[in-house]
């Protein structure tokens, strides 16, 4: 463990102490295969081998290669012996591996990524967090190979089994965005109406918070990456008007529920679009739809966390949740890092109230006195402020 905790304090690693390190560690992950009777201990193996990846991959990429070769034995070997105890941290290191990679990545990936698809993987609940994370690697990186040999109707599969149950719902709707986020649209178009279909199957049956603002998260990200028009018109086709129902029922009273900078701002700039871009809310019958709206967008940029939401309960120690019978432990150095999908918008609150200065040009008049009807007051007053400090009055 000396030479792992060296690494912290150390910018450029030289490639022979790399390896020297990753040898000692993958000879002792050997070892503790035959008998991993001591969670914690190698649970800080696992996570001094991903810190070990990340903080010399990070500062030399090419080096990649060398670790796939000094892990990948012990990682087929976990897999191949299906050490239960194990399988969650080589999922993913492996995760972590697949992201260091540039496309295409390398074959001897695929055969990891057809055991990831079958449904035998995903028995063990302990198991899933660490496949969707692995999952999700191969999605942004291999887009292509997804869409080859039936496999995203089993990774949309795997899906609709994750979103069916209340304990890996949210699980289901990380696979779901990613596939969003890294296919082409004429690719998932065919598929779009069954996804809507389970997703509106489960709303019916358990309406609850955090599925509600999963659902939320996902429509934004549906709008952004591909509009509007395509939004409304996919969910009307699986049932006319539905849209409208899930607007006025769950996406205007949870909106100001979302937490997370990234969801913030994802889910405000969705919102300002469809105040300002969809036609069933710039029609005049739905006057007070939009003014709801922009009351609750306004709430989620103006109102600091702790004043709109419940404090989310501490996690617990590690060395209260480290196990190997039902609980997943996450590795902290093999994260996956969150990725922005409006890098292009800097600022939420100004792309709101640029958006609502040039709709209002176009409709001079129309959208004050919607404001002062639908609008809490002190929303009233934040709304202003933003206008005053963006120079962007609405006329």
């Amino acid at each position: 463990m000396k030479c792992i905790m060296r690494v912290f304090g150390i910018a450029d690693i030289p490639f022979e102490y790399v390896g020297t390190c990753i040898t000692g560690l993958t000879s002792i992950l050997t070892e503790v295969c035959r008998n991993p009777k001591n969670p914690i201990f190698n649970h800080y193996l696992f996570e001094s081998v991903a810190i070990l990846v990340k903080r010399a991959c990070e500062n030399d990429s090419s080096l990649t290669s060398a670790f796939e070769a000094s892990l990948f034995p012990s990682l087929q070997m976990i897999l191949a012996n299906d050490v239960t105890e194990f399988l969650p941290y080589a999922f993913q290191l492996l995760a972590q591996l697949v992201e260091l990679n540039r496309p295409p990545i390398p074959p001897s990936y695929m055969s990891i990524f057809e055991i990831l698809l079958s449904p035998e993987s995903w028995k063990r609940a302990s198991n899933v967090p660490a496949l969707v994370r692995l999952l999700q690697a191969f999605l942004q990186k291999a887009p292509h190979e997804l869409n080859q040999e039936g496999r995203l109707s089993q990774v949309l599969g795997i899906f609709k089994k994750l979103v069916s149950s209340p304990s890996s719902d949210e699980q289901g709707f990380y696979v779901l965005n990613t596939v969003f986020e890294n296919l082409e649209y004429n690719v998932i178009a065919p598929y779009i109406c069954h996804i809507w279909a389970a997703l509106f199957t489960e709303l019916q049956s358990r309406r609850r918070p955090k599925f509600i603002k999963s659902l939320l998260i996902f429509m934004s990200l549906f709008l952004v990456k591909h509009g509007s028009t395509n939004l409304v018109d996919t969910m009307n086709a699986v049932q006319p008007n539905v849209f409208l129902a899930i607007l006025t029922q769950f996406w205007i009273p949870y909106l100001n529920q979302i937490t997370g900078a990234i969801e913030t701002k994802l889910t405000s700039v969705a919102s300002t679009r469809l105040l300002c871009e969809s036609p069933s809310l710039l029609d005049a019958a739905a006057v007070e739809h939009w003014g709801k709206m922009l009351d609750s967008i306004v709430t989620l940029l103006s109102r600091p966390e702790q004043d709109r939401i419940q404090e989310e309960p501490e996690m617990p120690d590690i060395a209260e949740n480290v196990g190997y019978t039902t609980s997943f432990v996450r590795l902290y150095n093999a994260g996956k890092k969150e990725e922005d999908p409006l890098k292009d918008v800097k600022d939420p609150k100004e792309f709101l109230v640029v958006s609502l200065a040039k709709l209002s040009a176009l409709y001079p008049g129309r959208f004050p006195q919607i404001i002062t009807q639908y609008l809490d007051p002190a929303n009233q007053a934040a709304l202003l402020q933003l206008c005053n400090s963006y120079n962007c009055p609405i006329v």
